[in-house]
């Protein structure tokens, strides 16, 4: 195949690429659809000169070999400072594989228009950008120990960062509708990709395609948790376990006559609160308990407020640790324990 071929063919597939994408049922991304680039960073270089105030040092800006700026192009921001190694990956890069895969990976009554939401938010300025996909034609019916049902519906969501807070960032899991409480616990699946030279989006496929084929089983997961009645006291020692009291707490706690076993934390009490409200809808089971702590890891609430959330552009940034916090909880043997069937 000669040089003219080629370059015909690549346009084929790039033009086959493109319609695919096209025929996605969601619209375009807008708020997370930005670039960034690298401007050096510079440092001052002190010089003897003889002829500036009849001799003396005078300083020079020279780039600095250590790193870069990460700038947005649309408004120049200066979204973080990275070593020279980090490797910008563009959220219009990523987005466009995964679209593709989920096309190419969803049954058709997932895909028909209208049945596929995308949410983008933004944080730091667009330092960290976390956007996704809920496909209300991939739901599957969770039927609560209380006779209520509430309906999961698949989705994928994408977290990218420019200033180094975390790597490229692909999960699935499931959207509750009963609260709109996304399920973001180490239950829902995730893979990290860093941000290097040898980074290619269409690595995402791989992981979009064994997801969309994994989803039942994870829904016949939380169905058995849905099932498992649990105790109050027994909801209490997981959290106590995650959300020790601190040492000003248990003081606190001695000097009301409590002893140290008896001291609780300000952060598991409200667990406790949020989690008689999931019981009332769902009944007193693992599945609420799972489902009061995803709604911290989701929600900037009067309960779950974000410290400064008024005055800093800080939401999305604190909700992604509250998902790694939560994360850690569903690890512990206590959890574990608990949910078994």
């Amino acid at each position: 195949m000669n040089v003219a071929d080629n370059v015909i063919k690549m346009a084929i597939e790039k033009a086959e690429e493109t319609k695919t994408v096209s025929k996605f049922p969601a619209p375009p991304i807008d708020l997370v659809n930005y670039r960034a680039v690298k401007e050096p960073l510079f440092k001052r270089v002190a010089r003897f000169d003889n002829e500036v105030n009849n001799g003396g040092f005078v300083y020079d800006e020279v780039p600095a070999s250590v790193g870069s700026y990460i700038v947005r192009t649309d408004n120049t921001d200066i979204l973080g400072i990275m070593k020279k190694r980090y490797a910008i990956v563009d959220n219009p890069d990523l987005d466009e594989p995964i679209r593709e895969q989920l096309y190419d990976s969803l049954p058709k009554e997932a895909l028909t228009e209208g049945s596929v939401k995308l949410v983008e938010k933004t944080s730091e300025g667009g330092s960290i950008a976390r956007w996704g996909y809920h496909f209300d034609g991939l739901g599957r019916e969770i039927r609560q120990l209380n006779k209520s049902k509430t309906q999961l519906n698949f989705m994928v969501r994408i977290v990218n960062s420019f200033g180094g807070q975390t790597g490229i960032r692909l999960q699935a899991g499931a959207l509750d509708l009963w609260c709109t409480n996304g399920c973001t616990s180490a239950e829902l699946s995730s893979q990290s990709f860093g941000h290097t030279i040898g980074f290619d989006p269409v690595q995402v496929k791989k992981f979009i395609e064994e997801q969309a084929k994994f989803f039942q089983k994870r829904v016949e997961l939380w169905q058995s948790w849905a099932n498992k009645e649990i105790t109050a006291r027994q909801a209490m020692e997981v959290l106590q376990s995650a959300y020790p009291a601190s040492a000003s707490e248990i003081k606190k706690a001695e000097e009301k006559g409590f002893t140290v076993g008896e001291a609780t934390s300000r952060k598991m009490r409200k667990m406790m609160e949020q989690l008689e409200r999931e019981a009332e809808a769902r009944g007193h089971t693992v599945w609420a308990l799972y489902s009061a702590l995803t709604n911290y890891s989701s929600h900037n609430s009067e309960r779950f407020g974000v410290k400064n959330s008024s005055n800093a552009d800080n939401v999305e940034t604190t909700l992604i640790e509250r998902e790694r916090e939560v994360n850690k909880v569903i690890e512990l043997p206590e959890f574990k324990e608990l949910a078994v069937a």
